[in-house]
């Protein structure tokens, strides 16, 4: 595959270093050989005394070392190229899902994790042996020219059979293993999904009924394991059939040439014999390489399809723009698999509030992450102060921009931590910030106070507590641009009410965007939006505006 191949010659590096092992390891087995057939040539047929063939040992076992550090050191380096090139596919899955993604995080987690895995084999095993088998038999059978051409005549011909066997079966076994692939990420999705909702699951009494979904998953893996196994062991058996015929039509050969016709010595003969296996090990090496490597296409083509999905990041420029700018979604639409949202035209003046309302599922949250630039339209544009908004400078507009989610994110730090996100705000204006929403009462009863450690992702606060400590970022860093995702739906009235005279604090001050289903969350509003099946309309003007 293209993409494959593309990704494994970027590492030039490690190429250049293959070769170059290759090579090493080709005069080490030759030397090998050489020193072999001196030795007993000496000893057996000329009868030659130790110090004869001391230098034939000492080159023996120069020759066996190099090999065998060679060898270890080609492994080593081919890991870590695996490595690298695994670090950039999830790199790029990474900054492919920078932006909002309908794909589910238990998908996204099995993807990142087992399925860039796959890859490892491709690039640890195939691509050195690759680079191995164009240089190791080819530097044999160009040394066997000089010793005994008709065996490697023998040896040219017989060679192809086992990487076409190879290539027969890698055939036979991709769709299977894109099969198992498929069923792995589906059993880790499921499994992973299951551990989210587990408590849900056992409120509901469906924990039994989940659990014999998963293990139906988990025999579907299974089944699909055992077929790809079941084909690689026969391929195994008839590729040793192979390579042991070629051996044996090069020994026979070589039997005739020295016993029937005897015009072949023994020291040619055995040199003949002893890289012959070396040749074909080489190739089968190869063919093995190659089957294991047929399973990461498999992968690659999941990971091509999901980097090739749409990518919605926008792209920025260098242009400046004024504090609380007007906002503009202008013929903005998206395609999603079960619906689009759009094409959406909504014109939103400097340092005024509007709200969107509509049921939930209809795509306020996607019109929202659109308008904070999160997401990029399909057709469409956002523009800044009537400019578009890849020519805005993104530093300025993270600045100016806050965006306060459904589920906002708290770290497993300090409440100072994640009250300050990279602020320096002094502990006044923390404490402000906190009566602003109506925390101060649970603050108090922090024995650690600011210093408390919070758990990941707000693990052991209440919903509203969490959704409070993110409108309180939001009153710090006090931004141009707010934009409120139902920002009171997890709140008590008391609170909610105290949340919105808050946002009554940024009416006229900054341009405000506020999403909700409930009628009360936009009292402050100077214009509202209704949002039905991912179409816009203008709906009624609040009371008194």
């Amino acid at each position: 595959m293209a993409w494959l191949r593309q990704l494994a010659f970027s590492e030039k590096k490690y190429i250049t270093l293959f070769m170059l092992f290759s090579l090493l390891l080709a005069s080490a087995i030759i030397g090998q050989a050489y020193s072999i057939v001196k030795i007993v040539d000496s000893v057996f047929i000329n009868k030659a005394s130790f110090e004869v063939i001391w230098p034939y040992a000492a080159l023996l076992a120069v020759a066996i070392c190099v090999r065998l550090a060679t060898q270890a050191f080609m492994q080593l380096a081919a890991n870590r190229y695996a490595g690298s090139v695994k670090t950039k596919v999830r790199q790029q899955l990474l900054a492919h899902w920078s932006t909002p993604s309908a794909k589910p995080a238990g998908e996204k987690i099995a993807i990142l994790q087992h399925t860039v895995q796959e890859l490892h084999a491709y690039y640890a095993q195939y691509i050195p042996q690759f680079i191995k088998t164009l240089m190791l038999p080819a530097i044999i059978v160009i040394t066997l020219f000089f010793v005994h051409p008709t065996s490697a005549v023998i040896m040219l011909i017989t060679a192809p059979f086992i990487p076409l066997t190879y290539i027969l079966v890698g055939i036979q076994t991709k769709a299977k293993a894109e099969q198992q692939l498929t069923k792995m990420n589906r059993f880790s999705s499921t499994f992973l999904e299951m551990l989210y909702g587990l408590q849900t699951l056992k409120l509901f009494g469906k924990a039994r009924e989940q659990e014999l979904k998963l293990n139906e998953h988990n025999k579907q893996f299974s089944a699909a394991t055992l077929t790809v196994l079941k084909i690689a062991f026969a391929s195994t058996l008839f590729i040793e059939l192979i390579t042991t015929l070629g051996i044996g039509l090069v020994a026979l050969e070589i039997g005739f040439r020295m016993i029937v016709f005897q015009t072949l010595a023994f020291a040619p003969a055995f040199f003949v014999l002893t890289l012959a296996p070396e040749y074909y090990q080489a190739l089968k090496e190869l063919g093995a390489a190659f089957h294991t490597g047929r399973g990461s296409l498999a992968a690659a083509e999941i990971l091509q399809e999901t980097l090739h999905e749409p990518k919605r990041a926008p792209t920025w420029g260098t242009e400046a723009f004024s504090e609380a700018p007007s906002l503009a979604l202008k013929d903005a639409l998206i395609q999603y698999e079960q619906q689009a949202i759009g094409p959406i035209t909504l014109m939103i003046p400097a340092k005024q509030t509007i709200a969107i309302v509509g049921p939930s599922g209809h795509g306020k949250t996607t019109i929202l992450h659109m308008l904070a630039a999160l997401m990029k339209p399909d057709t469409g544009q956002l523009l800044i102060n009537g400019k578009p908004q890849s020519t805005a400078d993104e530093q300025q507009w993270r600045q100016e921009m806050m965006l306060v989610s459904q589920k906002p994110y708290l770290f497993a730090t300090t409440l100072r931590e994640n009250l300050q996100m990279g602020g320096n705000y002094s502990e006044k204006q923390l404490l402000e910030a906190l009566q602003q929403v109506q925390l101060m009462t649970w603050f108090k009863q922090l024995a650690n106070g600011f210093d408390t450690k919070i758990g990941e992702g707000g693990l052991g606060l209440s919903g509203g507590e969490q959704q409070r400590i993110a409108l309180a970022r939001a009153w710090l860093k006090q931004p141009s641009i707010l934009l409120l995702d139902e920002p009171t739906a997890a709140l008590d009235v008391q609170t909610a009410e105290a949340v919105h005279q808050l946002i009554k604090q940024f009416h006229h001050r900054s341009t405000v965007i506020i999403v909700a289903h409930r009628h009360e969350s936009i009292a402050h509003a100077d214009a509202i939006y209704e949002v039905q099946n991912g179409q816009l309309k203008r709906g009624e003007t609040p009371c008194g505006k």
